[in-house]
């Protein structure tokens, strides 16, 4: 539903400000299978798997993970600069998000010991 409204809202805007031509060149198909299969329905497809398998909180704590994520394809891919201050908070974002995801540990002798 979301991408429909989507759709019939930009359609309205398209046919009044473009001409509604579409070369169809190798890279325009490129881009439009990556933004349709990976970017769409791959992400999508990728969260309700992840909330099947984890709790809401922990999946929607990924998302503290897209700016470094970014950053670091942008070091990668473009030879951006990371400075010392971005790599702190990498760290401190990927710490944060650990410790929401990654489950926690109780010592041997509480777990599933009752009181005497």
């Amino acid at each position: 539903m979301q991408y429909a409204a989507a759709a019939a809202l930009l359609l309205v805007v398209a046919l009044a400000t473009e001409d509604m031509a579409i070369r169809w060149t190798a890279e325009f198909v490129a881009a439009f299978v990556w933004l349709v299969l990976v970017l769409s329905l791959g992400a999508v497809l990728l969260l309700l798997l992840l909330l099947r398998r984890g709790t809401a909180a922990g999946v929607s704590s990924l998302y503290y993970l897209v700016p470094p994520a970014t950053a670091i394809e942008a070091y990668l891919l473009f030879g951006e600069t990371l400075s010392a201050l971005s790599l702190i908070g990498i760290g401190v974002t990927a710490l944060g998000v650990a410790l929401v995801v990654v489950p926690t540990r109780r010592p041997a002798d509480q777990a599933g010991s009752s009181p005497e």
